[in-house]
């Protein structure tokens, strides 16, 4: 049985697009439907944030009333909801690294770690 996608996702696109990309290919069970509807929620918040950044032009601060230099509010919205993302991302099970792909590192040290087996057993058998 499919998810069952909440009201409040399907009726924004937004949400409801990253509900699907979200769950596509993934097992979640019914009880997982709010936090994944959280999860989305936050991803709606980062977008309208980045769309407000996005129209101040190339400005990332503003001077208030005292004269006082300071970063636009949305720059802490954006850390929040970074944090947020990666916090239910963790909770639901969704790796941050892109799925699918090799580690490269475990790879190297993989190879690594053969090629010194190889070399000690020559130095062993060569005494």
């Amino acid at each position: 049985m499919p998810l069952e996608k909440p009201a409040a996702v399907a009726g924004d696109p937004v949400k409801s697009a990253k509900w699907d990309e979200l769950t596509a290919g993934r097992s979640f069970t019914q009880a997982d439907a709010p936090t994944l509807a959280l999860l989305c929620q936050w991803y709606k918040i980062v977008e309208l944030a980045q769309d407000e950044l996005d129209s101040f032009g190339e400005q990332t601060a503003y001077q208030n009333d005292m004269g006082d230099l300071k970063s636009f509010p949305q720059i802490a919205t954006l850390k929040t909801a970074s944090a947020e993302i990666r916090q239910l991302n963790k909770q639901l099970g969704i790796t941050d690294g892109h799925e699918g792909a090799p580690d490269v590192r475990n790879v190297q040290t993989k190879l690594f770690s053969i090629a010194e087996r190889h070399e000690a057993r020559k130095a062993r058998a060569a005494v």
